[in-house]
């Protein structure tokens, strides 16, 4: 009786782990599916956050893999209500820089047209005006081609949800037309004859 009694007493642990393997595997299960949705987003608009996330699911899984099912069941619980409140704050940050952006688009391409007629207008008379040589015409021409490629790229990156490197584009495209601007600043074409 008594070997029997010791027997179960140390089977009991083995039970006991049994018990909690199930429920730590659907809790796992339930966090990588729950990662898998906000991964998209997530990973492009708050990748430290998503990052946290991740290693904290890792790190429950190696609490599974070692077999302690307690610690992985305590770490993964709570991860599927972690990665919905990453989603949420990724679609809150997709929606801040596209309107960011937005702003950006609506302003930019003036800008640009403004440049570009400047330019054209130098380049079309017959003396060059005071304020700019020929070196520094080609210069102006040179950054205005690298404005417009860099602006092209970023209407297509937007285009193809890429909307944080798009961004940034747009803001260097913004910096450096506006340097152009203050570049051409001194220069005073002739009135246009009526």
């Amino acid at each position: 009786m008594r070997r029997l009694l010791v027997l179960g007493l140390m089977a009991l642990p083995l039970l006991v782990s049994g018990c909690s393997k199930g429920p730590a595997e659907a809790a796992l299960k339930a966090a990588d599916e729950a990662i898998a949705k906000a991964a998209p987003l997530a990973e492009k608009f708050v990748p430290d956050q998503f990052k946290t996330l991740t290693d904290a699911a890792a790190a429950a899984k190696s609490s599974f893999d070692k077999g302690d099912y307690a610690a992985a069941l305590a770490a993964a619980k709570d991860l599927p209500a972690k990665a919905g409140e990453i989603l949420a704050a990724a679609g809150a940050k997709k929606d801040e820089l596209t309107g960011l952006w937005n702003g950006l688009a609506e302003s930019l391409p003036a800008q640009l047209a403004g440049v570009t007629e400047k330019i054209t207008a130098i380049a079309a008379q017959k003396r060059l005006p005071k304020g700019i040589d020929a070196a520094g015409l080609e210069t102006a021409k040179a950054e205005l081609a690298e404005i417009t490629g860099t602006w092209t790229r970023a209407t297509e990156a937007f285009g193809t949800g890429e909307i944080p490197s798009a961004l940034q584009a747009a803001n260097d495209v913004k910096a450096r037309v506006e340097a152009l601007v203050k570049t051409l600043e001194p220069v005073v074409l002739p009135p246009a004859k009526k």
